[in-house]
């Protein structure tokens, strides 16, 4: 494991992790909640639980390769990074606040405007980097660019504004709420949500794409072989582009893929219950050692390298091979043994 008792103790005992961002192959972020407050959350609200943003640097010595700030008011923090314009972590939380860290550059910027014409309409779902820079997706049709330090662009262009029917409709509402985003480039963009809700965008205007189901869509990927994987409830699979598309996999989970990656010249998909590779046209559970499987749950791939985490630790996959980084349980018991 990449990670002392004493490096455990200070940084993370007693929190799990919510959520992970590769900042460069030898710089991991990670978001972690407090445990004990995340387990009272129906009586706690959200912006009341202890968050905090914990890097790993690979290269540093043993015993100062973690660290952590403290975040407090913050309600459900998405992890992502950017290149540009400087290299760096950046979390947004639901509510639009936004925190970064790298490049000597440690604070709380202001947070995401709010208004009817963005670039944020609603509670903020997801964080994607494409082409370099920081892309968010949420309710109300939200969709942004973060461009600078307290610049974000509004890409809503011409996405229909929810109406006060919709918006008091459980269910149309939530047909307006983007989950995820990615895209080929700035001019080539896909977001999902709701009830097999698809949208494209060319860079000037957003056009909805006939989706051939109306199962909730949950999470997106475009991939390096040129195909756009949507991530659906109970871990179906779609694969497509434009207005064709296919169902490569029927799930019968009952949890979606919280994340889809490329990576390695593969698509990965990941969830609570494990991670699994597409080979051919069909999802295959990826057999891994116990250690590395338990940490399930959350992907991030950039720079070469997958990095996977979720409550019961974390791992990295190099292109050929897994990295054991921590044991959440392992090292609560070596703690509690002390």
């Amino acid at each position: 494991m990449m990670i002392t008792e004493n490096e455990f103790v200070v940084n993370l005992d007693g929190y799990r992790i919510t959520d992970c961002a590769i900042r460069n192959a030898r710089v991991f972020n990670f978001v972690v909640e407090n445990e004990i407050q995340a387990d009272a959350a129906g009586v706690l609200s959200g912006h009341k639980i202890e968050r905090r943003v914990v890097p790993l640097f690979l290269d540093d010595p043993v015993d100062d390769r973690w660290g952590y700030t403290e975040l407090f008011g913050f309600e459900e923090l998405y992890a992502g990074a950017v290149k540009q314009p400087l290299e760096q972590f950046i979390g947004v939380d639901a509510g639009g606040q936004v925190y970064v860290l790298g490049s000597g550059i440690t604070e709380v910027e202001s947070p995401i405007p709010k208004s009817q014409d963005g670039p944020r309409r609603g509670a903020v779902r997801r964080t994607r980097t494409i082409d370099a820079h920081l892309y968010v997706a949420g309710s109300d049709h939200t969709v942004c660019r973060r461009r600078g330090r307290n610049d974000w662009e509004s890409l809503t262009l011409d996405l229909p504004l929810p109406t006060r029917a919709q918006f008091d409709n459980e269910r149309m509402s939530e047909d307006m709420a983007f989950d995820d985003i990615d895209g080929f480039s700035p001019d080539d963009l896909y977001v999902v949500g709701g009830r097999g809700v698809v949208w494209h965008c060319d860079g000037q205007r957003w056009r909805r794409i006939p989706f051939p189901s109306n199962m909730f869509l949950e999470s997106v990927c475009c991939a390096g072989d040129g195909q756009v994987y949507i991530g659906a409830q109970s871990g179906t699979l779609f694969r497509g582009r434009g207005d064709r598309w296919q169902m490569l996999e029927r799930g019968e989970m009952s949890l979606p893929f919280q994340d889809i990656v490329w990576h390695a010249g593969r698509l990965w998909c990941t969830s609570d219950y494990g991670l699994w590779t597409l080979d051919g046209e069909h999802l295959v559970k990826v057999d891994l050692p116990s250690e590395i499987a338990v940490c399930a749950g959350n992907l991030s791939a950039a720079d070469g390298v997958m990095l996977m985490a979720g409550v019961y630790g974390a791992a990295f996959h190099d292109g050929e091979r897994w990295h054991h980084i921590f044991n959440h349980y392992q090292m609560t018991q070596a703690v509690e043994g002390r």
